[in-house]
């Protein structure tokens, strides 16, 4: 779907010469959830600029209060953009389903590519990636070698490929374009799995390094058919899917192997 939304950067007068200020941002947050929900008419709204590294909004209800924090990456944003993601974040606490306008607004904002841009030089300045190089049962960076050589004629470059800090059962695999790195959930460095199965893992995450670079700048999914086409052409591809499911479904999520 091609956006038609044109962002032009906040400009600041001089008592805001860092764009947005906390007091304007919390006046448009509440503005913004008073008029769309009348559920906070009677309720403290607090909203503040946080510096994360990416695009991260939370929100947070502290008995009668909402604690809104918006990435400051936004504090140059258009107020429509700020008003989008509050109603986006009220949506997530209030369990319904966020207005197209809003999504529309903020995906649009988010693909940016100042926005992008900005996001991946914090990333690659502040960005911190924890891998643990080896495991008790698979060896991840020979597998990056063995698929890299068979499918990809060893031109695949990544900077590290190892076990992620986090285990989980949601996420078992990573590919960052920034760090260019992939991780592998800990949950899976066990010897009820064989090989072929993290070989799979591998190399669907390398693929990543080939199609998303491809997709830089666009707005289609990660996913796409040739990425799933060119999936299917692993070895065992089934098999390994097959196995990768019943694992996680017969360990449970949080269960410790």
């Amino acid at each position: 779907m091609q956006l038609d939304f044109r962002f032009e950067k906040h400009q600041p007068g001089p008592e805001t010469s860092r764009g947005i200020s906390s007091a304007e941002l919390e006046w448009i947050c509440r503005s913004a959830l008073r008029s769309e929900f009348p559920v906070f008419k009677g309720r403290e709204v607090r909203a503040f600029f946080y510096p994360y590294i990416g695009l991260t909004h939370t929100i947070r209800r502290r008995g009668e209060t909402c604690m809104l924090r918006i990435s400051d990456h936004c504090r140059m944003a258009p107020r429509m953009v700020l008003e989008a993601i509050a109603v986006i974040l009220a949506c997530k606490l209030l369990r319904r389903r966020p207005p197209q306008d809003s999504l529309r607004i903020y995906e649009a904002f988010r693909h940016d590519p100042a926005t992008e841009a900005a996001v991946r030089s914090r990333r690659l300045l502040l960005g911190r990636k924890v891998i643990r190089p080896t495991g008790r049962h698979h060896d991840l960076e020979q597998y990056y070698r063995e698929i890299n050589s068979r499918f990809f004629n060893s031109q695949i470059d990544l900077a590290a490929i190892g076990w992620s800090a986090r285990r989980s059962w949601t996420r078992l695999g990573h590919f960052d374009p920034v760090h260019r790195t992939v991780t592998i959930s800990p949950v899976l460095d066990s010897s009820a799995l064989p090989p072929f199965v993290l070989l799979y893992l591998v190399y669907h995450e390398m693929l990543h390094s080939v199609f998303d670079e491809d997709l830089r700048g666009s707005r289609r999914r990660h996913h796409t058919r040739l990425f799933r086409e060119t999936e299917r052409a692993f070895p065992h591809y089934a098999a390994a899917k097959k196995l990768l499911n019943e694992f996680c479904r017969s360990r449970g999520k949080g269960r410790d192997q």
